[in-house]
Formats: structure tokens, sequence, C-alpha cells
């Protein structure tokens, strides 16, 4: 199975790839300009469902950047919005109860699945070119289920790394997910390696 390690490597090995990182969180603020962030975002989760070394694309791509990231952007918005607001709702009725830190507890399912999740949706699209595929929550759950524990230290190190870059929060979002997506993707990739010769599913 692949490791976290030689990901973060390959991503934030080089001057190019942090200006990349530094561009693509400044694009997160920038309406229309998001876009263009998620299509390096979902660039990476292609290469590594290909089993391709993942790379930062190029600008000369640009009109492909955009497309892909409307595409990845709206599974974002589902997949990992929408379980995000869903427990930041569930926390108004606790804050009149003078709670503390727990109050925010209804929002830790929806921070531990919305990487992942969206990474998974967004793996789904590209097999298949469908969004029903990738809104496939029964496929979904399958696909997390058949990583085991194996995505949870990387998505607590993706959570850790942008609350200690807090300051620089669309740089350290966009830089986690660099790093967590691709990684997500070729996790999912060894699996379906490793179960090939069955003719089931190999999330099933």
């Amino acid at each position: 199975m692949p490791t976290l390690e030689p990901v973060c490597k390959r991503i934030v090995s080089n001057q190019a790839s942090l200006l990349k990182c530094v561009l693509g969180g400044l694009l997160l603020l920038v309406p229309v300009g998001h876009f263009f962030a998620f299509g390096f975002l979902y660039a990476l989760i292609d290469q590594a469902r290909r089993g391709v070394e993942p790379e930062l694309p190029s600008w000369s791509t640009w009109q492909r950047l955009f497309i892909d990231g409307v595409v990845a952007f709206v599974i974002f918005a589902v997949l990992g919005l929408v379980p995000i607001c869903a427990g930041w709702i569930l926390t108004w009725p606790l804050r009149s109860l003078g709670i503390g830190a727990l109050t925010y507890v209804p929002l830790i399912p929806g921070l531990l699945v919305a990487a992942p999740v969206t990474a998974a949706g967004i793996y789904r699209y590209q097999q298949t070119g469908s969004f029903r595929a990738a809104f496939s929550f029964s496929d979904l759950a399958g696909m997390l289920e058949s990583t085991g524990a194996g995505f949870c230290v990387p998505t607590l190190a993706l959570l850790g790394f942008v609350m200690v870059g807090y300051p620089l929060l669309p740089v350290a979002l966009f830089t986690g997910l660099a790093v967590a997506f691709p990684f997500y993707a070729a996790y999912l990739r060894a699996i379906e390696e490793s179960r090939k010769g069955g003719t089931r599913s190999p999330y099933n």
C-alpha cells in the first residue's frame, strides 16, 4: 500500500510545486478562480488513479483545469461541505448550554469524512464520467470501508496541518489537500489492483 511520505515529498519537494501550492491557496479565495484550484486537485487524483507520479500540472492546460475544477467543486460541495455544514447546524442547540469545546463535537464526523469521501467521489467520477456514480453513497461507503483504517492517519494529519497553518488557512488547506487527495486515490488504486482477479467490485 502507498504511504503518505512519498506523496508529500513529491508535491512539496521543489520550489515550483510550493509556489503552485501558494497560488492554489490564493485562488481558493477568488470567486471563479477557485475552480482552477480544484482543477489542480482533480488532476492530482487522476494522476494517482492512473498510477502516474502525482505532480501539480502546468498552467498550459488552464482550460482543462477550469472544466475539471467545476466538476471537482460540485462533488466537494455535495460530499464535503454538506456534512460539515450539517455538523455546524447541529452545534446551534448546544451553544446555550455553556459546555465549551464540547459544543463542536457534532462537527467531528463531517470533518473526518469530508476529504476522503470527496476524493472517493472524484475518483468514481473519473472512472465513469457520471455524477450518479460520484454520488452513489453505497459505492462511496464501500470504498471507504475497503480502506479499513488506512485513511485515518492521513486524514488526521490533514486536519492537524490545517489547524497549525490556520493563519494562512487557504494555502494550508490547498497544500494539505494536494498531498491527501492523491494519497487517497493511490490507496484506492492499490486496493483495486490487489483484487483485480475477482469478479465483484473491489469495494463490496
